[in-house]
């Protein structure tokens, strides 16, 4: 007797070393932006958080030494 295969449906899988990456931006205003998903290098995702964590702390360092 056959056993019935189910069909793969719209999932998506990134290459070996890769991951899937959807990125939401909030501006100052509250407006979301979302874009379309992306399949980056694992390294270059660590890199581009690692920037974007880096921006956010000298900006807190700046916002904090203007209120002093």
């Amino acid at each position: 007797m056959k056993t019935k295969r189910l069909a793969r449906t719209a999932s998506r899988l990134p290459r070996r070393g890769h991951v899937l990456v959807t990125v939401s931006v909030v501006d100052e205003n509250g407006f979301t932006s979302q874009y379309e998903t992306v399949e980056v290098p694992v390294g270059a995702l660590r890199e581009g958080v690692a920037a974007i964590h880096l921006a956010a702390v000298d900006a807190a360092d700046e916002a904090d030494s203007r209120s002093a």
